[in-house]
């Protein structure tokens, strides 16, 4: 994550050195405030029916006060349609106030069901203005560029514009604090083009079938023991074995918004369960799996984690 924010603040200061240009992509959502469309791009899904679109925006302040983010409104919609119902969505900035003569950047995505829409973009409804995709160059890329693959080491999506790879092969299991860790899957995203470009990130899932130690505090103080000693506990009940449950993973590390241009920035993704192990006493090769999950990309692929 120090990689991702340093990320960010470089582009904050880019962005504070070097005028916006003008052009059809630019609204003045307030006197001296400008929201300006660097990129945005359409992932089509024909097998799930769906349409996702993301974009990245510079806001920038050229007004002699300080701006609030909190001012800023706005819908990704087809034209002023406002009875297009998004199945998901996501908008986010890095700062809460922009001062005089400062910029930052806004990233978000929305996904509808693909019903043909016609002329998308951003309405602000404040002041009646509508800034279509189509004033920038609307990139496009679909589920037909993803690839699965057995491999600890594979190319999961390509095409002229972006590579993502993924790396598993250094992934490992650890115990720590009590907690179930998987540290090391590497995503790598390419951009392949010299100008800046939204990225649609992949969201790893992380799943763990084992125990929950929060039922087994008689047996210890977990958060005293190594991968060695809790291995030897006995998690038998009256000689019945531990009951299985299934725990969800929280993972950092995996948002990548933007890539500057001809950038490759590797995203080190970690999974923490907490007050959970695997049933050491009976092995599961696929007791924790991590989900290469993309929902635009109707993606889906388990990598099966040894521990």
């Amino acid at each position: 994550m120090k990689k991702f924010w340093k990320l960010l603040l470089a582009f904050v200061l880019m962005l504070s050195l070097s005028a916006c240009s003008k052009g059809e992509g630019k609204v003045e959502v307030k006197d001296g405030v400008d929201f300006e469309l660097l990129d945005a791009v359409r992932v089509t899904n024909d097998s799930t029916n769906t349409v996702y679109y993301y974009f990245l925006a510079s806001l920038t302040n050229n007004s002699k006060s300080n701006y609030s983010i909190s001012e800023l409104s706005y819908n990704v919609t087809d034209g002023e349609n406002h009875d297009v119902h998004a199945i998901d969505r996501q908008q986010t900035t890095i700062t809460q106030s922009l001062a005089p003569d400062r910029s930052t950047f806004v990233y978000g995505y929305v996904g509808y069901p693909n019903n043909n829409q016609k002329d998308m973009g951003i309405y602000f409804p404040k002041n009646k203005q509508f800034l279509s995709f189509k004033s920038i160059d609307l990139r496009n890329i679909s589920d037909k560029n993803v690839n699965y693959s057995t491999s600890d080491q594979f190319t999961l999506y390509e095409d002229k514009t972006f590579e993502f790879d993924v790396d598993s092969s250094k992934m490992k299991y650890s115990f720590e604090n009590g907690n179930s860790v998987v540290r090391g899957l590497k995503i790598t995203y390419i951009n392949k083009t010299n100008k800046p470009l939204v990225v649609p990130y992949i969201s790893p899932v992380a799943t763990l079938k084992g125990i929950d130690l929060n039922q087994y505090k008689d047996r210890g103080n977990f958060a005293e023991m190594d991968l060695e000693q809790i291995k030897g506990i006995d998690f038998k009940t009256n000689d019945m074995q531990p009951k299985i449950e299934t725990i969800n993973g929280a993972v950092t590390g995996y948002e990548c918004f933007y890539l500057t241009e001809n950038q490759e920035l590797t995203c080190t993704i970690n999974f923490t369960f907490e007050h959970a192990i695997p049933n050491f006493a009976s092995y599961n090769p696929k007791a924790i799996t991590i989900d290469l999950n993309s929902a635009p990309l109707g993606y889906s692929q388990e990598i099966n984690v040894k521990y």
